[in-house]
């Protein structure tokens, strides 16, 4: 008797703990938030760096280029325009490869076309030769190692994931504030097709934090897949949404008389405001003091109007509190940009609705950079970029402000169907007591 209460002692706990593994449910990590999940944050943390600081910084090169070449703003524009738009447009095909070689196979991939591209760019044969090398080859380099590191940053944490994101972002920020000067003293030293070959050389970083992305050992664990792929796309639209000021920022300071280093110095300072812009407004989105979309409205309205009023500032402080104020706001506004679609279409859209939104990202940020480059040489200033984007940003907020008006009305709406369903349901139990009472009534008067 007791050998068989001892037994379902010793059972009763192996049933429990088979009842509570979660079944058909996607592997996790064995470390997860935390042992060689920091390796592979900051792996992502230098690729995120690696692979976005150069789209900011090209404005450095800018101006040497056109004046090489002996061409229009134009043209020049379409080298950064490919690069990013061909950057979105590997995505699936990495995270497809990334599956089949492997997460470090693909980085380590990725690192070599990127730093082949600046390499061969760098020898200068001719515009178009630029852009098959710096604009495609550097494009779907920056894709394949940028992509499969997000994956795995999203695959090793999981209760840390919102930070492990930020921190991993912030990459972008942190390498535009340092490599900006140094790009800028590198051209100043030699030459800029000398410093693309330098640069390209500094690519090779990626193979590195390649090598370092070891792939994850699964356990039997559910994981939040849809947070996952937000925080990948929410990204992604971080560091390629908004590139015309970046590019413009440093040809239209120098166009203006300011020397080129301190006119470099202007994206560094762009970078941190940006910085601290998504830090603060990630807490300040997390405090719900008010809607998300509201909050968004507010951000982009006051990034729109800084940026055109960003061409008349003349002097170099003016310039750098105008860079300040509006690598903040721009900051802010990627912050919540993810949180937005979500409060709009709901979790279970949110897939659909970021793939619609990257294939329009695609089609700006090809089309973007020429046409405010073709608007440069009709006007011979740099500041038209400024007023494009700036005028684009504010047709964006009023659509904002009909679908948070939309919005409102619908949920007003559901409220008032719901309330109606309620008061319904509350007065058919009081109608039929009242018809039984009334039937009652009436058979004790027969009787």
């Amino acid at each position: 008797m007791s050998i068989t209460t001892d037994s379902r002692e010793i059972a009763m706990p192996q049933e429990l703990g088979a009842a509570e593994e979660p079944v058909n449910c996607p592997p996790t990590p064995k470390y997860t938030d935390g042992g060689y999940g920091w390796v592979i944050l900051a792996s992502c943390f230098i690729i995120t760096g690696l692979s976005a600081s150069f789209v900011k910084i090209f404005g450095i090169i800018f101006l040497d280029i056109q004046v090489y070449f002996n061409v229009f703003a134009f043209k020049v524009s379409w080298i950064t325009a490919i690069t990013v738009a061909v950057f979105h447009m590997c995505s699936p095909v990495a995270s497809a490869l990334s599956l089949l070689l492997s997460h470090r196979n693909v980085i380590i991939i990725g690192g070599i076309l990127s730093s082949l591209g600046l390499l061969l760019g760098s020898f200068g044969f001719s515009l178009l030769a630029m852009y098959l090398t710096t604009g495609f080859l550097t494009g779907l380099g920056n894709g394949f190692a940028w992509i499969p590191s997000v994956s795995l940053v999203t695959q090793y944490f999981t209760e840390r994931r919102p930070l492990a994101n930020a921190l991993a972002s912030c990459g972008e920020c942190v390498f535009t504030f340092i490599f900006t000067p140094f790009y800028q003293w590198l051209v100043d030293l030699m030459s800029w097709r000398q410093a693309m070959m330098i640069i390209a050389g500094i690519q090779l970083n990626l193979c590195v934090c390649g090598a370092l992305m070891r792939p994850y050992q699964p356990q039997r664990k559910c994981l939040n897949s849809t947070t996952s792929s937000a925080s990948t796309s929410q990204r992604a639209l971080c560091s390629t949404g908004f590139i015309i000021p970046a590019i413009y920022l440093i040809p239209h300071a120098q166009n203006i008389g300011i020397p080129d280093f301190q006119a470099a110095l202007l994206m560094s300072y762009w970078s941190a405001g940006d910085l601290f812009g998504r830090l603060g407004c990630g807490w300040l989105a997390n405090l719900r003091l008010m809607k998300s979309i509201r909050l968004t409205t507010i951000m982009i309205t006051i990034l729109s109007i800084g940026l055109m009023l960003f061409p008349v500032a003349k002097s170099y402080m003016l310039i750098i509190i105008f860079s300040c104020i509006c690598g903040f706001f721009f900051g802010t506004m990627l912050a919540i940009i993810v949180t937005v679609l979500t409060d709009v279409m709901g979790v279970e859209k949110l897939d659909n609705s970021l793939g619609l939104i990257m294939f329009f990202r695609t089609i700006g940020c090809l089309l973007g950079p020429p046409l405010a480059g073709f608007l440069v040489d009709i006007t011979g200033a740099y500041s038209i970029g400024f007023y494009v984007a700036g005028g684009g940003l504010f047709i964006a907020a009023c659509f904002l402000v009909l679908a948070d008006y939309c919005l409102s009305r619908e949920q007003s709406s559901r409220q008032d169907t719901e309330e109606m369903v309620k008061f319904t349901s509350q007065s058919q139990p009081r109608e039929e007591a009242e018809q039984e009472t009334l039937a009652t009534d009436r058979m004790t008067e027969n009787q």
